[in-house]
């Protein structure tokens, strides 16, 4: 009995040891992986046949793109395990790597960091001990007897006030897309565009995800007392609308009767008592160059907006999502607004250039 128990304690301890020295080697690669730079790649640059293009080379910053998606997909996913200061360091990885001061990762850190600090805000702290009741001297006089239960009532009342806020004390919802930019409504109210951070009451909420006046997505969430409900899709799929694009401008087409030239004369002579064919007066030049000129005095425009996802309006007309194209437009100056469920988000006025393609970016 004694040897059995005695190989139990050794498979038991030999177990925790095998467990422990594998934890550490995992720990000390993902730690070498995370410190330690790639090396850097040397690529030889062959000298281009003449008469040939060299290829063109990939972008540098795509390993690092990549990289700042995986921390901040990381970031999103300890929102969600509410693990606040890894949230903090992933999303600070991420705009460092990004280095994009107008994307949703600012936002995120800012909700993060908040989330945090209340949390921390929220740990308990030692309450100072109360005095007994019986150290206090009791009053003698009727006016200190009045003035301390006048006290009494008022902190019964003080105690039953903040008792009934903290009933009506709801929670947090923390709402991400990816892309971001789309409308937050929570039980039919738009409120805010992702990333949000919202305070709703204790209850059921319905929450829908909507681009303009299409629901993308809805779920119905519980929000507990002082808690965080958080939620993240990614609706990229979804947002793939067609660009609309305007009707192409007709150009008025003048056709040229093909008659005999005067004094022309058939082979057999002219019959008898017949008359000539009278000539077609030629077409008047200015109908086929007001068309041309018409043409001319417009140009298109190609709107984008990486930054804010919302529909493009040029001069008070829709023109659907971008990216979109306009063409056709009238040369000059052309009002450019980005409207977000109704509501006018950016706008600035470009120059058509006539005959040209102006590239628009909507930051």
């Amino acid at each position: 009995m004694k040897n059995q128990k005695t190989w139990v304690a050794v498979i038991l301890l030999g177990t925790v040891a095998v467990n422990t020295g594998a934890y550490l080697v995992m720990r000390s690669r993902r730690a070498a992986q995370a410190v330690v730079p790639p090396a850097p790649v040397v690529a030889r640059v062959e000298p281009a046949a003449p008469g040939t293009t060299p290829p063109a080379a990939a972008p540098a910053d795509d390993a690092k793109a990549g990289l700042a998606r995986a921390r901040r997909a990381s970031g999103l996913a300890a929102l969600e395990d509410r693990d606040y200061a890894r949230a903090v360091t992933e999303f600070t990885e991420a705009l460092s790597l990004r280095n994009d001061p107008h994307g949703d990762v600012v936002e995120l850190l800012r909700i993060a960091t908040d989330l945090r600090a209340r949390e921390q805000a929220r740990a308990p702290t030692a309450s100072a001990p109360r005095e007994p009741s019986g150290s206090k001297p009791t009053p003698r006089t009727r006016a200190a007897r009045l003035a301390a239960a006048r006290q009494a009532r008022e902190q019964q009342q003080q105690a039953q006030a903040s008792e009934t806020e903290s009933e009506r004390k709801g929670g947090l919802l923390l709402v991400t897309s990816t892309p971001p930019g789309l409308v937050v409504l929570v039980d039919g109210k738009a409120l805010d565009m992702t990333p949000a951070r919202l305070s709703v009451p204790a209850g059921s909420h319905r929450v829908v995800l909507a681009q303009g006046d299409r629901q993308l997505y809805s779920e119905t969430l519980e929000v507990a007392e002082d808690s965080v409900r958080s939620l993240n899709r990614d609706l990229t799929a979804e947002l793939t609308p067609p660009a609309s694009r305007p009707a192409p401008v007709a150009v008025p087409v003048v056709a040229t009767s093909s008659a005999p030239p005067v004094g022309a004369v058939p082979t057999g002579g002219l019959a008898p008592n017949a008359r000539a064919p009278e000539p077609t007066p030629p077409p008047e030049p200015s109908v086929a160059k007001a068309a041309v000129a018409q043409v001319a005095q417009r140009g298109d425009l190609e709107v984008t907006s990486p930054g804010l996802y919302g529909e493009v309006w040029i001069n008070n007309r829709p023109y659907g999502f971008p990216p979109i194209s306009a063409q056709a437009l009238p040369a000059g100056p052309a009002r450019v607004e980005v409207r977000v469920n109704g509501e006018v988000k950016r706008r600035m006025t470009v120059d058509v250039e006539p005959g040209r393609s102006t590239r628009v970016r909507v930051r």
